[in-house]
């Protein structure tokens, strides 16, 4: 996609008025934006070339990278070449990067995931954080692992969150139930993915809004 493409697919003002700005600041790079809107001639296709930088051929990838080593200043190279390096890692980490018909893929995925572990929360957390996940897991090992594993894994195998996520990890309810040292963490991880996909869909429904692609039945 060209840099006037990148660029026209957000309808929201910011980009209307300011869009190199706005683009610099939804890659997360909006305390470099003095440097990046002094210089709009090198920015401007550095930062649409790594939007698309994954859609891209290997020989316009590498133009890329080499622009950004001979055209951006020592205190730039670094966060532009970690967003590269990001992407490689997990695509999904920035929602700019995906298109159209990722992003909305993604969504449903996302949306549909948060669903299904709503259903039954495990561990009783309102709102997961590192704190309380940390307390679950010394819960655990402070009752032994077997032991806290039998007081409850007869109830929650038969939950319906339970089951899919025990078949998308490929294990048997009667695996599971035999191996409590597996059923556990992965009863416990329920909580987590439950919380992060809340976290993603929320990222990509803000950002299928702001390329104007949020249909009204997901409003």
């Amino acid at each position: 996609m060209s840099q006037a493409g990148v660029l026209s697919r957000y309808v929201t003002p910011d980009f209307s008025t300011a869009p190199l700005a706005a683009l610099a600041d939804l890659m997360g790079l909006k305390r470099f934006s003095p440097e990046i809107l002094a210089k709009p001639e090198i920015y401007g296709p550095i930062l649409t070339g790594i939007a698309t930088f994954r859609h891209l051929p290997t020989a316009q990838q590498m133009q890329i990278q080499r622009s950004i080593v001979t055209n951006a200043p020592g205190v730039m190279i670094a966060p532009l070449r970690t967003l590269i390096s990001d992407l490689s890692v997990q695509r999904y980490w920035y929602m700019w990067s995906l298109s159209d018909e990722e992003l909305k893929e993604f969504y449903q995925f996302s949306r549909r995931k948060a669903e299904v572990t709503d259903q039954y929360d495990v561990i009783a957390l309102p709102s997961p954080t590192v704190a309380t996940l940390a307390g679950a897991v010394y819960a655990v090992a402070d009752k032994g692992l077997r032991a806290h594993a039998s007081n409850i894994v007869s109830s929650t195998l038969r939950a319906p969150i339970v089951q899919e996520t025990a078949r998308k990890l490929g294990l048997s309810t009667a695996r599971a139930e035999v191996a409590g040292a597996i059923a556990v963490p992965t009863l416990i991880c329920i909580s987590v993915v439950n919380f992060m996909a809340l976290k993603e869909s929320g990222k990509a429904r803000r950002e299928l809004a702001a390329r104007g692609l949020l249909a009204y039945s997901d409003l």
